[in-house]
């Protein structure tokens, strides 16, 4: 807005604006409603720091924080105390102490009023983001915080019970340590006692590091290198291309000798030119272009800066078409999670991002991670836009290109169902992506018709394969093992040759004892002239002779 000329106190009007689309242009109605939050709580915590000493300032902003942010988790809070400070500016203002988290919703929705004529719709403190607003009125104000994991939402009994694991027991003998006493056992009851307690509230007077002054300034533009810039643009669109490139040339020169090489306006040059040399062909110049731009963004502008992650972006796109596709996996994942970092999860143009990356893995063959970024992007797509949207049919047309590569027949088959069908209501039936979406459609019909086929013809012939296999059918009675005897009624049974005649008789069981068998088996019996029948009758009596 700033850039375009629209003054911020027409956010009430553009959030109105927004509204009366519906789901479309959620995600600007959102970002307009944290803005004014955030501009309303610049207001409002610039108050209360006004005639407040600094020692104190951590122990106002962290309990406005915690009544603002921290309410899911702790719904009271309470400010904390110093009570030496407390004594030492015992006339300081210390009205920030009567700050409840209803009391300041409706000074909060007060001020978005008289700023901006809008009126904040119920339930606005669970629609907002928490991260991105505490990083927004961070950057607006100046603060320096501790680097941990806030806790916004309320701690799971999971999370609690890893929490007080992982917290170091402090020791009970008087020192330092953790060596333990002799003939002294730490008790359950006593290690519980000794863990520290969970945090009471999200943010505490130690998170709050400093206060920095921030400082505004305006560089002027050289009009001469715009006017070059300008010029080899359009020669390069009239198809002059040597002379673009020599004005284009020229442009940067003039950049780099007014403004110097670390600046913004030069890394808006370097990625310009950088879209430029792409748009030519010329993709090594541009990969190198579009590196300057980053490495000049970061420096200048700062990591999570929205132009530094387009930059980073833009050279993604660079090096995938100049063939380095894992490099620019590795640029857009980074650049991604600075997105999320910055704007949350359900962005609008993150879909383009995920829809990137989901081709670049295909490229490389990973056809199921591209599949699950596809899916992804369509989950956010029809939340923005809703199921009957040509972005959504869009993003179902890739997503059943997806299925297929990944080998599911019949879910390609529904998602591009769904797509020609979105096609065939929104664009007509003439319309080229409804006449391609049903020719895939015819096609991976049939393919999936063909693999059914034959997954059944396969499953026929192992039946039949199976019902030709020859079964032995045991009896009901049970066999004696090899070499033994069965003893019934105190009569010797008869041999295992003949008992088992009903299983095989052709085969024909060996009528030596186990031991001969492993004799044999091991190659220590002596070849004899005839068989030896077992001895089955009187055994011998304990204390014979042997």
């Amino acid at each position: 807005m700033h850039k375009r000329g629209i003054n911020v106190r027409y956010l009430g009007a553009v959030a109105t604006k927004a509204s009366e689309h519906g789901s479309k242009l959620d995600s600007i109605r959102v970002i307009t409603l944290q803005e004014m939050i955030t501009r309303a709580s610049k207001h409002i915590l610039n108050a209360l720091l006004r005639n407040l000493p600094q020692p104190l300032a951590p122990y106002a902003i962290s309990h406005f924080l915690n009544c603002l942010l921290g309410t899911a988790y702790n719904a009271d809070p309470k400010p904390e105390k110093d009570q030496e400070l407390w004594e030492l500016y015992h006339d300081a203002d210390f009205s920030f102490e009567k700050i409840t988290p209803d009391a300041l919703q409706g000074v909060i929705e007060k001020e978005v009023f008289r700023r901006f004529r809008y009126t904040l719709p119920e339930g606005w403190t669970i629609e907002i983001k928490h991260r991105q607003l505490l990083r927004e009125i961070a950057l607006k104000l100046g603060l320096q915080f501790r680097i941990r994991n806030y806790q916004f939402q309320p701690l799971t009994e999971e999370e609690r019970v890893a929490a007080a694991a992982s917290a170091p027991i402090p020791a009970t003998n008087g020192t330092t340590g953790g060596r333990k006493k002799k003939g002294k056992a730490a008790t359950p009851a006593a290690a519980t006692e000794a863990a520290p307690a969970v945090s009471a509230t999200t943010f505490a007077a130690d998170d709050i590091l400093n206060v920095v002054p921030l400082v505004k300034d305006a560089s002027s533009r050289s009009q001469l290198a715009e006017e070059a810039l300008e010029a080899g643009r359009i020669s390069i669109i009239q198809d002059q291309k040597d002379l673009g490139q020599e004005l284009l040339l020229e442009s940067l020169s003039l950049h780099e000798q007014i403004y110097g090489v670390l600046h913004p306006e030069v890394a808006r040059v370097y990625n310009t030119l950088a879209m430029l040399y792409y748009q030519l062909d010329e993709k090594p110049a541009a990969v190198e272009l579009a590196r300057k731009a980053v490495i000049v963004s970061e420096r200048t502008l700062g990591v999570d800066s929205s132009e530094t992650i387009l930059n980073y972006l833009n050279l993604g796109l660079f090096e995938h078409s100049n063939g380095n596709t894992h490099a620019a996996l590795a640029y857009i994942r980074h650049a991604f999670g600075l997105w999320r970092i910055i704007y949350g999860d359900g962005h609008p143009d993150s879909v383009t991002t995920m829809n990137n990356a989901a081709v670049m893995l295909q490229a490389l063959k990973h056809y199921h991670d591209s599949r699950r970024w596809f899916e992804a992007s369509l989950k956010i797509c029809e939340s923005i836009f809703g199921k009957s949207h040509p972005n959504t049919a869009t993003l179902s047309f890739q997503l059943a290109q997806a299925l297929a590569l990944d080998n599911d027949s019949k879910g390609a088959v529904t998602r591009m169902r769904d797509a020609y069908n979105v096609f065939l209501a929104e664009l007509g039936p003439n319309d080229r992506n409804t006449k391609e979406a049903e020719n895939w459609l015819e096609q991976l019909t049939q393919n999936a018709v063909h693999i059914a086929k034959q997954a059944k013809d396969l499953q026929q012939r192992r039946l039949r394969r199976i019902n030709l296999t020859p079964r032995v059918t045991l009896t009901a009675r049970p066999q004696p093992q090899a070499g033994q005897a069965s003893v019934k009624e105190g009569r010797v049974a008869e041999s295992t040759t003949s008992a088992a005649a009903g299983v095989g008789a052709s085969e024909g069981m060996d009528d030596r004892s186990i031991d001969e068998l492993i004799k044999f088996i091991e190659g220590h019996e002596q070849p004899q002239g005839g068989k030896k029948r077992p001895q089955t009758a009187n055994p011998r009596r304990r204390g014979g002779k042997k």
